[in-house]
């Protein structure tokens, strides 16, 4: 649940994915990232907060919304 990360937390998350930082990802997602800004595929970065929660934002291939979820409930696209 989403009320373990901060507001702060998920503001710095969001920013941080608004600048193409994808945060923890593997190498592989990293490169799926920035592959989906050229052709328009979906965006995921994971973030930890500071109490050392992990979380994740997803931006939709559309780009029409932008999700905060815990890893374990997270929608893959």
């Amino acid at each position: 649940m989403l009320e373990q990360i901060s507001e702060t937390d998920q503001m710095i998350g969001l920013n941080r994915h608004a600048q193409w930082d994808w945060g923890m990802v593997s190498e592989e997602e990293f490169r799926a990232n920035e592959n989906g800004l050229l052709v328009g595929e979906y965006l995921m970065s994971m973030y930890l907060s500071e109490h050392g929660v992990v979380f994740c934002v997803i931006t939709e291939a559309e780009r029409t919304k932008t999700t905060l979820s815990l890893p374990e409930e997270a929608r893959w696209i």
